[in-house]
């Protein structure tokens, strides 16, 4: 009996070094979170809870992750006891019942190698529709000549972009991403209702690559959101919600080659989503670029989608990440909750909240994070009924009140009612939204006239109800100007300013908005000249960067966008469309509800072509939306002055130089209708 027990003992050896299990029914307290914990980062420990504890180590560098697949074609559970039972008969050794191994076994895959901090998922072919209930996937790990326990893989249908759209045609069904660390084998098992696997069920591995030249900073989206304004100027400033302090996608590496780009869209937000990404609960601060290079590798180049499926990531330190691209302002249609994202956001903390609770930093970066996105698109954090797509939500929700899902796990659900408090107490208005404001500390729309006798520019106002409010003096003197353009908070100090360019040399001048009406003097933006650039307008941010933006087209090349650099001048320009025949370009602001600024051209015939923005730098279409019935020699872009939530034009008649409002409507502008009278003392405007 000694000499069989060893013989036995031998065969087991030699079966687990063949990557299979002698014993693979494990209990369900053995399917546990694997919490991987590396070495500090370079520069401090890797501390816990509050941001700001430990110095962050963020890519300098894009970072290309490597993504191998392996077909799950191993072992079943029939060719499991098969197999065991002939090495055991050649043993001599006669095995007992077969119930050791499970009947619903339908893979277990020999140990494979990973590299780096690993990221794994599995995926299977678009023609098998599996129910979440209806299969259970498992991953083990080695380190050291050690394994852990099975983990779950998590599979939800609910998470994934819409079956309806480019990129939901293009995705395969699969498991949610995990993190698995820095070991050296994995190896995953799954079980089915009917003990056969998916068809094409394949095993990614993805190692999200080194940081070259990793960085020790806190990096942020938009590094002049930290610049810090006098005393005086902040004592000024409008009371608008804070945008907290979010992490670019360049700060975790993210290489733009892997993402499809055709795919990018826009929708609208209506409410938010709240998500957790069910990877492990106990990283570093230095391993979180590799954990979201990991998701997003997964998701493009495994699960074929477009982008991360998230719009934003939370991290355990209360840190916020971009994660799709497309503008963290905008309302980028991401693949988060299925049938609702067009009209949603979605953030994901980064750990699995189904079996540890949420640090506090966490729950206040939601509620910072949610204060704020929803004040860009005017929704009240703590609204309780908000139509989106098909239903109705509140405005700050956890992925399961969508679908049929656990998600974002049962600790971070529960604090749902603390994030949509802070929320709401982090709301101040909606002011950070993105539409064209007052010039010079005027909260109504104005246009911005000079004086025929005094060159001196002013202030034409309009009341709540879209009337003429009278015309006040800005104290600024524009002799040499020979275009007027309302900027919108061109350097980001809360209030509207004033571009004008000279007829001298066509240099462009800054007129930074005051208090009461009035212009601080001028400044010169550009260093090179605008004369030659026809067609210049102020279009809002086009770019995605928070900042306003001017699109214009130089004589005989095509339009181009120049984008503003949040001060005094611009960023590098580049072609947004091909050359536009036209008298004048009125910026529209979201007129078609998209995510990005729309353009009107005015063409000689008179017709009112639309042009909306594609996404961050692009224009498309060209549809006539409106046909002027009338000849004027102004035609203003002012806003929204008849409260309707759209742009509305001020024309002036050439022959009366009395000002008419064209009221923005559905699909063009409603009939003309009085403004004011004797506007024959001006002679710019805009």
């Amino acid at each position: 009996m000694a000499h069989n027990r060893s013989r036995f003992m031998l065969l087991c050896q030699q079966s687990l070094a063949l990557g299979l299990v002698v014993a693979l029914a494990a209990p369900a307290a053995d399917l546990v979170t694997l919490d991987i914990v590396a070495p500090p980062p370079p520069g401090g420990a890797a501390t816990g809870g509050q941001p700001g504890a430990a110095q962050n180590v963020v890519s300098s560098a894009p970072v290309r992750p490597r993504v191998s697949t392996v077909p799950l074609t191993g072992v079943s559970a029939a060719g499991l006891r098969a197999l065991r039972q002939r090495r055991a008969a050649r043993a001599g050794i006669r095995l007992a019942a077969a119930d050791t191994v499970p009947a619903d076994l339908a893979v277990l895959s020999a140990p494979q190698p990973v590299g780096g901090l690993a990221t794994i998922g599995v995926t299977w072919s678009s023609t098998d529709r599996v129910g979440e209930r209806a299969i259970s996937i498992s991953v083990r790990t080695r380190d050291n000549q050690v394994w852990s326990a099975w983990q779950d893989v998590p599979y939800h249908q609910e998470e994934a972009p819409d079956p309806d759209s480019r990129e939901g045609a293009a995705a395969l069904p699969g498991t949610d991403p995990v993190y698995v660390g820095d070991v050296d084998h994995v190896q995953v098992k799954a079980t089915s209702d009917s003990g056969e696997p998916p068809i094409g069920m394949r095993l990614s591995l993805v190692d999200p690559g080194s940081e070259q030249a990793p960085l020790l900073r806190q990096p942020v989206e938009d590094p002049d959101d930290e610049v810090q304004l006098s005393a005086a100027s902040t004592a000024a400033r409008p009371a608008v919600t804070t945008k907290p302090r979010i992490h670019s996608r360049a700060a975790w590496g993210a290489d733009e080659r892997m993402r499809d780009r055709s795919s990018l869209h826009y929708g609208e937000v209506h409410a938010g989503f709240v998500h957790h990404t069910v990877n492990a609960n106990a990283y570093s601060r230095a391993q979180v670029p590799s954990i979201i290079r990991g998701i997003y590798a997964y998701h493009t180049q495994s699960r074929g989608w477009s982008d991360v499926g998230y719009n934003f990531l939370v991290d355990r330190f209360g840190r916020i990440w971009e994660g799709r691209y497309g503008g963290i302002r905008r309302p980028v249609v991401g693949a988060h909750t299925l049938g609702y994202n067009d009209e949603a956001f979605a953030a994901s903390a980064i750990g699995n909240f189904d079996i540890a609770r949420p640090p506090a930093a966490v729950v206040r970066a939601f509620g910072r994070l949610f204060a704020w996105k929803l004040s860009l698109h005017g929704i009240r954090a703590g609204a309780t009924r908000q139509y989106v797509t098909s239903r109705y939500f509140r405005a700050i929700n956890g992925h399961r009140d969508a679908g049929s899902t656990a998600c974002p796990g049962r600790y971070l659900y529960a604090q749902l009612p603390r994030i949509r408090a802070l929320a709401a107490s982090h709301q101040r208005s909606w002011a950070g939204r993105e539409r064209t404001t007052g010039v010079a500390g005027s909260v109504r729309p104005v246009v911005v006239a000079r004086s025929r006798a005094t060159h001196q520019l002013y202030l034409i106002r309009t009341t709540r109800s879209g009337g003429y409010a009278g015309a006040t003096r800005t104290g600024a003197v524009a002799a040499s100007a020979n275009r007027v353009i309302t900027s919108g908070d061109w350097n980001r100090d809360g209030r509207g300013d004033v571009i004008t360019r000279s007829g001298r040399n066509g240099r462009l001048w800054l007129w930074r908005g005051l208090r009461n009406g009035r212009l601080a003097a001028s400044r010169q933006m550009a260093g090179f000249s605008f004369g030659r650039v026809r067609l210049l307008a102020a279009v809002g941010d086009m770019t995605g960067d928070g900042r306003p933006d001017l699109l214009g087209q130089p004589a005989g090349r095509s339009m181009r966008v120049y984008p503003g650099n949040g001060r005094h001048g611009f960023t590098r320009s580049y072609v947004v469309h091909s050359a536009l025949g036209g008298r004048a370009q009125l910026g529209m602001g979201l007129w078609n509800r998209g995510g990005a600024p729309d353009t009107v051209i005015r063409r000689p015939s008179g017709n009112l072509a639309l042009y909306p923005g594609n996404g961050p730098g692009g224009l498309t279409g060209g549809r006539v939306i409106g046909r002027l019935r009338a000849s004027y020699d102004w035609l203003v872009a002012v806003g929204d002055i008849s409260g309707d939530d759209r742009a509305d034009l001020i024309a002036r008649s050439t022959r009366t130089n009395r000002l008419w409002t064209l009221r923005g409507v559905r699909g063009g502008f409603a009939p003309r209708r009085a403004f004011a009278a004797g506007m024959s003392r001006f002679d710019i405007a805009g």
